[in-house]
């Protein structure tokens, strides 16, 4: 299979070559489909440096002309697409798709809404509104304008279907650079502009625009004739276009994002950063809000550690004040107890360990011990030891009476001196 199978494909090219592929007529199902075929072989089995788009429609699906956007669009290779007569309605979109937009100085480009609406027509459905915000952001990220601007160019002047441009028309609105106008000759211009005179209906335009386009022969990349198209593309660097502006550019690229994403995309990305932005601030608040709070929490530990420290050093000369005092008393106590007879001095040591360890069962064992002096006046005052000293003493004057009766007689007495 060659490129000669495909109709929509005008030169033979090969890998590492332009290649060139036409969307001529009206967007239906079956051209768009056949166009999308003639493309994927063109993009994966021919491998060309370059896809050219040559177009020249009055419009038709939108379904299906989102269908070839998306095909050219999402395309491995680069690619360009050219309008060769009329790029009208969908026909405006599919130009939009590629990574360099270019008309020739005759060509005519309309924009308008897809979707109009009947006098009796209600809201529009939630498709309707789906498709007609995508093709806002497509044309918003082709040319580089505003929401508002985009949005009035749809729109149209008061009673009008939308807004029709020559090449000059979209230099001076911004839909494309003065260098994206193939020029032409002067002869042919005039006959474009003579050709469509009066005509205001686009497939009639279309028609007109048919007959007009240049041989295939002049859209051949390695033909002997070198057409302005081929002239004109063929030397221009592919980073050559600027139809984004450059703040939209900065931004994509500060995004991290590539200029072929949809502003949708983008602002989804910021969208999201946002959000990302908010709840690091919540976060660092939060954090701050910690960190204000450990603070406290440390200055206040380092507070009870002080406190502590000064509680324990006083509890400190306490408990030595008071390990001094128990000795003392100790020491006091066990001496007493010595003066007082209740214990040896030599066994002062043992019970001195003894009072260390509990001081009160010592107080109370010595307290039960009677002193000396009190074992004396006990033996004393016991009824019983008084009469056995009594009778041990009445024993001992009976011995001696006794022993003197022996020597002087029973009876013996006393002289009184004259």
């Amino acid at each position: 299979m060659n490129t000669e199978t495909f109709e929509h494909i005008v030169c033979q090219s090969g890998a590492g070559r332009p290649a060139s592929i036409r969307f001529f007529g009206r967007i239906t199902e079956e051209s768009a489909g056949r166009f999308s075929e003639a493309f994927d072989f063109l993009e994966n089995i021919v491998r060309p440096s370059l896809i050219r788009v040559l177009i020249n429609s009055e419009g038709g699906s939108v379904l299906h002309g989102m269908t070839v956007y998306a095909a050219i669009q999402n395309a491995s290779v680069p690619t360009e697409c050219v309008i060769e007569g009329m790029a009208a309605s969908m026909g405006s979109v599919i130009w939009a798709a590629g990574d360099k937009s270019f008309m020739r100085d005759y060509g005519i480009l309309m924009i308008h809404n897809p979707f109009l609406p009947d006098e009796n027509d209600g809201e529009p459905s939630e498709l309707v509104k789906a498709f007609t915000a995508q093709i806002e952001t497509i044309y918003r990220k082709r040319f580089g304008l505003s929401h508002e601007k985009v949005r009035a160019i749809m729109d149209g002047a008061a009673g009008q279907d939308g807004t029709f441009f020559d090449a000059a028309a979209a230099v001076k609105a911004g839909i494309i650079p003065e260098s994206h106008v193939l020029r032409t000759s002067k002869q042919l211009r005039d006959k474009v502009r003579a050709d469509l005179s009066g005509i205001t209906d686009a497939a009639a335009i279309q028609a007109v625009m048919n007959r007009i386009t240049p041989p295939e022969d002049e859209n051949h990349p390695s033909g002997e004739k070198t057409t302005i198209l081929n002239t004109k593309l063929n030397q221009r660097p592919m980073n050559e276009e600027k139809t984004l502006s450059p703040e939209y550019s900065a931004v994509i690229a500060s995004l991290g994002m590539q200029e072929k994403n949809e502003v949708k995309d983008v602002l989804s990305r910021i969208s999201e950063l946002t959000g990302v932005e908010a709840r690091l601030a919540e976060a660092n608040k939060a954090l701050s809000d910690a960190k204000t709070v450990i603070a406290g929490k440390d200055a206040a530990i380092g507070n009870l550690q002080k406190d502590l420290d000064s509680v324990t050093a006083r509890l400190q000369v306490y408990e030595q004040k008071e390990a001094d005092a128990k000795a003392s008393a100790i020491e006091n106590f066990l001496q007493k107890a010595v003066d007082e007879g209740k214990i040896e001095a030599d066994a002062v040591p043992g019970w001195k360990e003894m009072a260390a360890t509990n001081f009160q069962l010592v107080q109370d064992t010595i307290g039960s011990i009677p002193a000396r002096e009190k074992i004396s006046e006990q033996i004393a005052t016991d009824p019983d030891n008084a009469k056995a000293a009594a009778d041990a003493l009445k024993s001992a004057g009976q011995k001696i009476a006794e022993q003197v009766e022996a020597v002087v007689g029973k009876d013996f007495q006393f002289k009184k001196l004259q």
